[in-house]
């Protein structure tokens, strides 16, 4: 008997050993969230005599200390709404109580920066008074206060569960702030207005803001199925997943747009509406909010992945100015999408979108260092180069792109992949186009912004039947589409066309008139074969009464294009977009 036990006792203390334990399992599962410079920047304050936590904003290298707003403030609650949710995270994952605490006292902060109306100012100065007249603190429910409602909502279905009296105060901010959001709403709920031909709900105003209102939303009526809530929700649903258009083949390609003033410019950072209706949508089961989420992250965001990371499309691509706020913006796509669909692609899509962090990137620079906890501020994908700032934005986004991946083994096995091939589309500015006939004019336009979009460079100006060309390489055989960025405009007593011609062969003569000036990207052809080598490009304006066509660029686009990653176990993926049959796999 008693060797029995002493074989039964071996037994226990190698699976001792060989099994951790639960709370061994979340330290090793968060392993890669490194809270330090986020606690850092962090300083507890007492205000009203209540514990609070606010977050300095700036960081700079190479000392890292903090560095403050010298008109806005020392701390916003754009940044410690974030930070809370970042610690709620971290309790949710871990059952760290000392991040249960810190969420409670930035929570605090939050709910003093509310007004009385249910709206909130942002910044506070360095004697803790509230900045009331700042542009980006005044009183409102604009981004700050979407935040607000995103973190309060947040904290409210968790402390319901461990503090049900302070549960209670969130609940209360949160009804207030879903108040001032339903006066917002309501205003214009079922309006629209027509901008350059496009259809945009008139009741949402910021659309980027508002899918934090959403989420803040969704998180609340997990925990309390409130009819008011509910019906927020609804309306804010249908206006973000509404103001999407474009194909697999068609600008701006399903992205959700982000402000009302222009339907043809889209940013990454802050871009959460597919996140907040892939959530929204598998939480009150409305498929078609799920299917707009999908729309946008099979058409745009994998596009992205193959192409690699960019600003904006306004609607040329740039690549400069990466952070660490739009790369989350497409992790976090991709994973609620992973949550609603149980689909493996879109944990693998999250994956590679946050190898962005691990040095899968124009600048093969490490953009979250796991030791010190430090997301840095950015990068230019035209020059490399690194801005090694580490603000309280970059951190916190860095942060919860790792908290959403982590607990996915499909991403996780993607997050340090490495790009090794891609087979994507080519932008040819038009100033490097020669006149084949005719008077083109190259000019430098006096701004690159036009009021609603963006030039890419310089343009080319083209009359009735002047003629521009151009020999491109194409570097493997295949279908292609060919855009043109140019400005859409009127044309009197007549259409405004362009004629394509490939290798001196027409192909197609497209009609780009519209009822106002616009610049967006149009495609001239419907599909061309291609075999490898050289090509010439040929465009003729034909304009009525000698007007004028705007030239920016113009864009070759393989119908197959792909991405070739490979992960630091040697296994290669290859992410292959087939347009025309509106299909991806990843293989």
């Amino acid at each position: 008997m008693q060797k029995y036990f002493q074989i039964v006792l071996a037994f226990i203390f190698m699976v001792s050993i060989v099994f951790p334990t639960q709370s061994e399992a979340s330290e090793t599962q968060s392993s890669l969230v490194n809270l330090d410079h986020l606690d850092f920047l962090n300083e507890e304050v007492t205000i009203d005599g209540k514990e609070m936590l606010i977050t300095h904003i700036y960081s700079e290298y190479p000392d890292y200390e903090w560095v403050d707003d010298a008109d806005e403030g020392i701390a916003c609650v754009d940044d410690v709404a974030r930070a809370a949710v970042v610690y709620l995270n971290h309790y949710e994952q871990t059952k760290d109580n000392a991040s249960l605490e810190k969420a409670k006292k930035a929570l605090n902060f939050v709910m003093y920066m509310q007004a009385d109306d249910g709206e909130f100012y942002n910044f506070i100065f360095d004697d803790y008074s509230i900045n009331t007249d700042g542009p980006t603190s005044k009183k409102s429910f604009d981004w700050w206060a979407a935040r607000a409602m995103w973190s309060i909502g947040h904290g409210y279905k968790l402390f319901s569960k461990t503090d049900p009296a302070y549960a209670k105060e969130l609940k209360e901010s949160f009804l207030l702030a879903n108040n001032a959001l339903q006066k917002k709403v309501n205003e214009k709920y079922g309006e629209y207005n027509i901008i350059n031909g496009y259809k945009v709900s008139a009741w949402i105003g910021g659309f980027d803001a508002m899918s934090n209102a959403l989420l803040g939303l969704s998180e609340f009526y997990e925990a309390e199925k409130n009819p008011i809530v509910k019906d927020s929700m609804l309306k804010l649903g249908k206006g973000l997943s509404e103001y999407q258009f474009g194909s697999y083949t068609k600008y701006p390609f399903g992205a959700h747009l982000d402000w009302d003033g222009s339907p043809t410019l889209w940013h990454a950072w802050g871009s959460g509406q597919s996140m907040a209706l892939a959530k929204a949508g598998n939480l009150l089961n409305k498929k078609e909010w799920i299917e707009s989420a999908k729309q946008e992250a099979d058409q745009l965001f994998t596009h992205i992945l193959v192409r690699g990371m960019i600003k904006e499309m306004a609607p040329t691509p740039t690549k400069d100015e990466q952070i660490a706020y739009g790369v989350n913006m497409l992790t976090q796509a991709f994973t609620e999408l992973y949550h609603a669909t149980n689909e493996k692609k879109y944990a693998q899509y999250a994956g590679i979108a946050a190898s962005w962090y691990t040095g899968n990137n124009d600048a093969n620079f490490q953009m979250y260092d796991s030791d010190t906890g430090r997301g840095y501020d950015g990068l230019n994908g035209v020059t490399g180069k690194v801005n090694m700032n580490s603000g309280a934005e970059s951190t916190i986004e860095a942060l919860m792109s790792v908290q959403a991946i982590q607990q996915l083994p499909e991403a996780m096995n993607m997050f340090n992949v490495k790009t090794k091939e891609r087979l994507t589309s080519t932008i040819h500015e038009a100033e490097a186009f020669t006149a084949k006939s005719g008077n083109p004019v190259i000019e430098t336009p006096e701004s690159a912004w036009t009021g609603d979009a963006l030039f890419s460079n310089k343009i080319v100006k083209l009359n009735n039947r002047d003629t521009t060309q151009k020999e491109v390489n194409i570097d493997k055989k295949g279908l292609y589409l060919i855009y043109a960025a140019l400005e859409k405009a009127p044309a009197l007593g007549g259409e405004l066309k362009v004629d394509l011609k490939i290798d001196g062969r027409k192909v197609r003569s497209t009609d780009v008139s519209a009822a106002n000036k616009y610049l967006t990207l149009v495609n001239l052809n419907r599909v061309n074969y291609l075999a490898a080598g050289k090509h010439t490009i040929t465009l003729t304006a034909k304009t009525p009464y000698n007007e004028t066509l705007t030239l920016d660029n113009v864009v070759v686009q393989p119908v197959n294009e792909y991405a070739v990653y490979e992960n630091g176990s040697g296994d290669t993926y290859k992410l292959l977009r087939n347009l025309l049959q509106q299909k991806n796999t990843i293989r």
